[in-house]
C-alpha cells in the first residue's frame, strides 16, 4: 500500500534545495470509466487494462523522481485491497468532488505553497494519458523553475500533459527571496483553474492567456500525443516499435508495447 507519510523537513539555508513533488492524476481503472472513447472500438475491457497497464509503467518509471510522489486518484473507494496499485514509493491523495479544474486547483492548492519558511516547492501534474514520459522531462521541467514559476506540456488536442507550478510563498525571506512580486496564492489557483472551457481545444491556450495576465513567467516543454483513441494506441506502439533513428528503445517502454499487444489479442468480451 503507498503510504501516507510526509517529507521530513530540511534544514534552512540560503541554497536549499526545492521540494519536488509529482503528482499521477488519474482514475481507478474500471471499466467504462476510463479510456471510453478507447473502449469504444477495442472493448471497454480491454480499455481499462491498457488504462491499468500505463499507470503500472509511470509508477514504476518515477518511483525515485522527486521527494514525494502522489497518486491522485478518483475514486478512492474504488481502490481495493488485492487490486494493482502504487507501490510504497506513492502515497494516494483524493482527487475530491467538482470539475478537472476544481479537482487540480485542490492538489496545487495543498502541495504548491510553501510554507514560508521552508525551500520553495516544485509542484508538478501529470495525467496517464502519455504513457512514455520519462524522468528527463520531469529534470527538465525542474531546471525551467529556475526562470519561470509555470510550466506547460502542451498537447495536440489542445490541452496539457504537464503543469507545473512553482512560486514563492507569500511572504519573502531566505529560500524565497523578494527577487520579484509576489501574487497571492488565491490569486494564482483562480486565475489558472477557475473559467477554462475543460475537454475542449481551447484548454492550453486560456490557460496560457490567464497565466500572462497576472505576470506568470511560462516555460514550455515539447508537444505530444494524449492516448485517447485506437489511432493514438496504434501511433504509441508504432513509436516504441520503429523509433526514429533507430533510437535505443528502453526495456520499459518493450514491455509497455509487449503488453499492449497482448491485450489488444485478448477476445472481445
Amino acid at each position: 500500500m503507498p503510504n501516507s507519510s510526509k517529507t521530513p523537513l530540511r534544514p534552512l539555508t540560503a541554497s536549499a534545495s526545492p521540494i519536488r513533488k509529482l503528482g499521477v492524476m488519474a482514475k481507478v481503472a474500471t471499466e467504462g470509466k476510463v479510456k471510453t472513447r478507447l473502449g469504444n472500438t477495442i472493448g471497454f475491457d480491454k480499455s481499462a487494462q491498457i488504462h491499468q497497464r500505463f499507470l503500472d509503467h509511470l509508477f514504476k518509471v518515477f518511483q525515485h523522481w522527486g521527494d514525494e510522489r502522489h497518486w491522485v486518484v478518483s475514486p478512492i473507494e474504488s481502490i481495493s485491497q488485492t487490486a494493482p496499485q502504487a507501490s510504497s514509493y506513492w502515497q494516494i491523495i483524493d482527487q475530491g468532488g467538482g470539475n478537472l479544474g476544481d479537482r487540480m486547483r485542490r492538489w496545487f492548492a495543498n502541495h504548491a505553497f510553501s510554507h514560508p519558511a521552508l525551500p520553495r516547492t516544485h509542484a508538478i501534474l501529470i495525467g496517464a494519458d502519455c504513457p512514455l514520459l520519462s524522468p528527463a522531462e520531469m529534470d527538465q521541467t525542474d531546471r525551467l523553475f529556475r526562470d519561470c514559476d509555470l510550466v506547460l506540456g502542451p498537447a495536440t488536442d489542445g490541452g496539457y500533459y504537464l503543469i507545473g507550478l512553482s512560486v514563492p510563498a507569500d511572504s519573502p525571506n531566505e529560500n524565497n527571496p523578494p527577487n520579484r512580486a509576489t501574487l497571492p496564492s488565491r490569486t494564482i489557483l483562480n486565475t489558472l483553474w477557475n473559467d477554462i472551457p475543460w475537454s475542449t481545444d481551447e484548454v492550453f491556450d486560456r490557460t496560457v492567456a490567464a497565466a500572462e495576465a497576472i505576470g506568470l513567467r511560462i516555460g514550455m516543454l515539447p508537444v505530444r500525443s494524449d492516448v485517447d483513441t485506437e489511432e493514438d494506441l496504434t501511433a504509441l506502439l508504432h513509436q516504441i516499435e520503429h523509433p526514429v533513428d533507430n533510437t535505443d528503445v528502453s526495456s520499459d517502454h518493450i514491455e509497455l508495447a509487449r503488453d499492449i499487444r497482448r491485450i489488444l489479442s485478448q477476445p472481445m468480451i
